[in-house]
C-alpha cells in the first residue's frame, strides 16, 4: 500500500500508516472515543477488521488502498481510507476512487485535512472522481447516515453521527445517491395483499424450503453463481470472481452465520431461482462486546441470542425470469410469518437503492416504510475549465 508525504490543514496532522498491526489496531479504535456517548454504535470485531486489511482478503487481488490517521495536539482525532478497485473502474470505465472508514471529530479542519489527503492520494492514481464513504465493498459499508439518528445500528449496516454530512458538505462533496432501510412492524397483521401475492407466487409451481446448513458447500454451490447473475447490475456491485465471493462468505462462516429458517430458497423444478437472506439482528447482543468475542463473547452470545426481538432481511436475489412471479412477495412473507413466530416486534429490510423502483413497488406491498436514509457522496477531481 502506498505511502504519500504527510498532509496538514491548521493545526491537524494527518499522515499515512502502514497496515502492520500496530498502526492498524490504532485505525480500528478511532471511532471508540467518538462514540463512547452514542449506545446505537455497535463496534466491529477486530478480529474481522483485521482480516479485511490482510493480504487474505481476495479484494486487495484487484484493489490497493492507503490508509490515514489525522492528530491534532498528538491525539488520533479521525481517520479516512483511500481506495481503488480496479475491477469497478473497468466496469464503468470511469477512473472513480473511493474514501472509506471515514471517522472524525466534530471539526472542519480535520475532515477538511483527511478529505484532501484521501483526494490527493486518489489524484496521483490518475482517479477523476471521489467517492464515499464506501467501506472498500457496498456490502461492508457504504454512505454517511442523514436519517434515523435514534435506531440502533443493524447487523451489517453502517452508523455515523449527523454532523459527517455536514462536514462532507462543507467539503465541496455533493450527492450521488440516497440508500434506504425499511421498517416492518411485525406486531402487526401482515398485509392480505402480501398474502395473496405470495399464494399466487406458490400456484405458479415456486417452492420454498430452508438453506441446508448440514449441506453448505453444495449450497453455496449454487448460490454463488445465482448472487453474481442477480446483483448483476446493481449500483456499486462489483462481478468479482466466484473464488473471491466463497471466500468472503466462508463454508464454516456461513454455518454459524446463517439461521436456516430465515435463509429461504425458491425452487422451480428442483432448481434454485431466488433467496431470501435475513438474520436475527445480532447486533442486539454484539452491542456489549464491544468489539470482542473471545470466550466470553460467545458464552454470552449463546445466552441472549434466544431474547433478539429484531430481524433483518439481508440480501435477496431473483432470476430474470422469475421477478414477474411475486417471488419477492412470497419470500417475504415466509420470513416475516417465520419471524413473527419467534414474536420479533421489528423487520429491517435493506438498504434498497433510491432509484430501485421494482424493490421499493416491493416494499410498499409488505407496508414496510422507510426509517434509516444513508447518503453517498461524490467530487470531481478534475479542475473545471
Amino acid at each position: 500500500m502506498s505511502s504519500p508525504p504527510s498532509q496538514s490543514s491548521q493545526q491537524v496532522r494527518v499522515k499515512p500508516i502502514a497496515c502492520t498491526r500496530r498502526s492498524l489496531k490504532e485505525f480500528y479504535q478511532v471511532p471508540f472515543a467518538l462514540y463512547k456517548e452514542t449506545p446505537q454504535w455497535v463496534a466491529p470485531f477486530y478480529g474481522e477488521f483485521r482480516e479485511f486489511f490482510s493480504k487474505k482478503n481476495r479484494l486487495w487481488d484487484h484493489a490497493e488502498c492507503c490508509l490515514f490517521l489525522a492528530y491534532k495536539d498528538g491525539i488520533v482525532v479521525g481517520r479516512i481510507a483511500a481506495i481503488i478497485d480496479h475491477l469497478y473502474v473497468k466496469l464503468v470505465s470511469t477512473k472513480i476512487g473511493f474514501f472509506g472508514f471515514f471517522e472524525c471529530i466534530d471539526d472542519f479542519a480535520c475532515a477538511q485535512a483527511l478529505f484532501e489527503a484521501a483526494e490527493q492520494w486518489l489524484s496521483s492514481k490518475d482517479a477523476v472522481m471521489m467517492r464515499g464513504p464506501v467501506d472498500g465493498r457496498i456490502d461492508i459499508g457504504c454512505g454517511f447516515l442523514i436519517q434515523g439518528f435514534d435506531a440502533p445500528q443493524s447487523l451489517l449496516a453502517t452508523y455515523s453521527p449527523p454532523y459527517y454530512a455536514r462536514l462532507a458538505e462543507q467539503y465541496g462533496l455533493q450527492k450521488t445517491k440516497d440508500l434506504l432501510t425499511y421498517k416492518m412492524d411485525l406486531t402487526q397483521p401482515l398485509p392480505a395483499k402480501l398474502l395473496e401475492k405470495a399464494q399466487q407466487c406458490r400456484d405458479a409451481g415456486v417452492y420454498l424450503r430452508p438453506f441446508n446448513r448440514l449441506r453448505a458447500g453444495k449450497e453455496l454451490g449454487w448460490w454463488v453463481d445465482l448472487f453474481l447473475e442477480t446483483f448483476q447490475g446493481h449500483w456499486g456491485f462489483v462481478p468479482v470472481s466466484a473464488e473471491e465471493v466463497r471466500r468472503r462468505f466462508g463454508i464454516r462462516q456461513i454455518r454459524w452465520f446463517v439461521d436456516a429458517r430465515l435463509f429461504q430458497v425458491a425452487e422451480s423444478q428442483g432448481r434454485p431461482v431466488a433467496y431470501l437472506w435475513a438474520t436475527p439482528d445480532y447486533n442486539e447482543v454484539f452491542r456489549a462486546l464491544h468489539g470482542r468475542l473471545g470466550l466470553r463473547g460467545l458464552v454470552l452470545f449463546e445466552l441472549r441470542k434466544g431474547k433478539i426481538t429484531t430481524g433483518k432481511l439481508q440480501l435477496i436475489g431473483i432470476r430474470n425470469d422469475f421477478r414477474d412471479k411475486a417471488v419477492a412477495s412470497c419470500l417475504n412473507h415466509a420470513v416475516f410469518v417465520e419471524m413473527q413466530r419467534r414474536g420479533y416486534r421489528y423487520a429491517e429490510i435493506g438498504w434498497i437503492d433510491e432509484e430501485n423502483r421494482a424493490a421499493r413497488n416491493t416494499m410498499a406491498v409488505t407496508g414496510a416504510s422507510v426509517f434509516k436514509v444513508h447518503r453517498v457522496y461524490e467530487k470531481s477531481l478534475q479542475e473545471v475549465p
